[in-house]
């Protein structure tokens, strides 16, 4: 009798993978490893070194040794799988739990795949850096501007005002039947003119309708944005859909993270826009992580307290 392995059958490339899913298509260490290997590499290698094009069979079946300098380059050389403790498997995991519709708190992970929350807490930090936006895709059509707080209520701190919460400016692409496109959020110091526009400069389409209230600091967007607009909030009845986007990042920090301190609050915002503007591609959200944790940089302890700083 030949007994079939559920998890070893073929996952076709569909948009929602499931965890049943995850584990046919990397299963076991060898499957994650390949992977890893047909991103980096595919039918194309150049030497890191010297950049020589032949090479030859490494450490590993899977490893690269250039002809030239005799460098061995691993399959994790160069991602942000470099120097993991931990099983491959596990690190594809957390990718996954990471790239769901809500994420999972690194308590939680740490339990599921059996490392410390600290080694979790570190490693899904690295993931968040992958997860930033490559600012090579700019808003367009219609984008609605506001901003909004992270943090509980202050006395005598009401809107705009400044005080322990954190501000945030918040970018949303609004398209036909009301329907969300992209969404960008950066963490702001002030809600100064000299903050908020180079931001708005760097992000957004010159061309785009951009509508936003009648803060004065919005009052000359229009010299930059020819077709922006002011009109009134109405206690946010005509911002509909950025508030609803606002109450989805509280929810997420608040639900999975419970809290978020300041020099991490931009990477979590990274995390929810990364997962939000890929919500509708031709592949699933963990696949496309993994792709982006390929391209060559290394994500070091030190260069996590660096950004932090």
């Amino acid at each position: 009798m030949v007994y079939t392995n559920i998890f070893s059958i073929f996952v076709p490339n569909i948009l929602v993978m499931t965890i049943i899913d995850f584990y046919g298509k990397f299963g076991t260490r060898q499957s994650c490893l390949k992977h890893l290997a047909d991103l980096k590499w595919g039918n194309i290698y150049s030497c890191p070194k010297c950049k020589c094009k032949d090479f030859t069979k490494g450490n590993t079946y899977l490893d690269r040794r250039c002809k030239n300098c005799k460098y061995n380059e691993s399959v994790t050389a160069n991602t942000i799988f470099h120097g993991v403790k931990f099983p491959i498997l596990k690190a594809f995991l957390i990718c996954y739990r990471m790239s769901t519709k809500k994420g999972m708190s690194t308590y939680e992970i740490a339990k599921e795949v059996g490392i410390t929350q600290k080694t979790a807490w570190i490693f899904c930090a690295k993931i968040r850096t992958t997860m930033q936006s490559s600012g090579l895709h700019l808003l367009g059509g219609e984008v609605r501007v506001d901003e909004c707080v992270i943090g509980g209520k202050e006395d005598k701190k009401p809107g705009r005002s400044l005080g322990k919460k954190k501000p945030v400016l918040m970018m949303i692409e609004v398209r036909a039947n009301n329907k969300i496109g992209r969404v960008y959020a950066k963490r702001i110091t002030n809600y100064k003119k000299a903050t908020i526009y180079p931001i708005l400069k760097s992000t957004i389409k010159l061309d785009a309708k951009i509508v936003t209230d009648e803060y004065p600091t919005y009052d000359k967007v229009k010299e930059t944005f020819t077709n922006a607009k002011q009109i009134k909030s109405m206690k946010g009845a005509n911002f509909l859909e950025m508030h609803q986007q606002i109450m989805n990042i509280k929810s997420a920090l608040r639900g999975i993270h419970h809290k978020c301190s300041d020099k991490h609050l931009q990477s979590y915002l990274d995390q929810y826009c990364f997962r939000t503007n890929r919500r509708s591609m031709l592949k699933p959200v963990v696949l496309n992580l993994i792709q982006k944790s390929t391209t060559g940089k290394i994500i070091t302890y030190k260069y996590l307290k660096a950004i932090a700083a």
